[in-house]
Formats: structure tokens, C-alpha cells, sequence
């Protein structure tokens, strides 16, 4: 036995259980793809939009708090919401037969819908309003 095999031979059941971790990851995205197709259908026999920008913001929220709470760096938590959100409005859209050009980029209904609440929030926070330009 090599010195490099003796050193790795003991990482066996570790890679063993990332493995096993790996396929139920790949097992429940593909159940959350399936509940995303059953999703467009609903949306376009009910002619309910593709996009909805507050779902989103909501699921994003929840999404950035779950991995916080079982230790995930944010960066990789974020980046890992927006290709799984992307991925699955893509499909969406492609399902319900959205015309490209008709299409808005989740990134972007997203942040629109975070603006406007944060417009909201300076009207109802008076310390939060821009200051005016010019006289009273």
C-alpha cells in the first residue's frame, strides 16, 4: 500500500456519505423541478404571470435565513437561490410559452419589487426620505 493510500483509505465513509448527501440533493432538486412544472400549468390554465416579484423576494428571504441557520457562507447561499430561481422561471416561462422578448429576468423583477418597498419604506419612515433638492 502506497503512503497516498494509506493517507486517503481512511476518507472511504466520508466520501461514502457525500456521495449519499449528493444523490438525495439531486433527488430533491428534481422533485422541486417537477412541483415548479406542475406550477406553470396551474399559472396558465388559471392565466396567472410567470413572474411573481413578491414570491421571489419572499423565498429568497427565506432562502438566505435557512442557510444562515444550518451555517452556509451568504455568498454561496445567494448565488445558489439565484441559479436555482433562474433555472426554474426559465422553465416556467418556456412551459407557459412566454414569448422571449416578454420575459423579465428574475434578477431584475426582483430588485424592482425591493425598490419599491424601499420607496414605501421612506414615505412611512419620514428619516429615511431623500432630502430635498432646492427650497421647502
Amino acid at each position: 500500500m502506497s503512503e497516498a493510500t494509506g493517507q486517503t483509505g481512511g476518507l472511504g465513509p466520508f466520501r461514502r456519505r457525500l456521495d449519499e448527501l449528493d444523490a438525495e440533493i439531486a433527488r430533491l432538486f428534481g422533485e422541486r423541478f417537477e412541483v415548479c412544472r406542475e406550477v406553470a400549468h396551474y399559472k396558465s390554465e388559471h392565466e396567472i404571470p410567470m413572474m411573481q416579484p413578491e414570491r421571489v423576494v419572499q423565498v429568497r428571504e427565506r432562502y438566505l435565513a435557512r442557510g444562515g441557520e444550518v451555517d452556509l457562507p451568504p455568498d454561496f447561499t445567494a448565488d445558489l437561490f439565484e441559479l436555482l430561481i433562474n433555472a426554474t422561471c426559465r422553465m416556467e416561462d418556456e412551459l407557459m410559452g412566454t414569448p422571449e422578448e416578454e420575459r423579465v429576468p428574475v434578477r431584475l423583477a426582483a430588485s424592482r419589487l425591493e425598490r419599491s418597498r424601499l420607496e414605501r419604506s421612506r414615505v412611512e419612515h419620514p428619516r429615511l426620505q431623500r432630502p430635498r433638492v432646492g427650497g421647502p
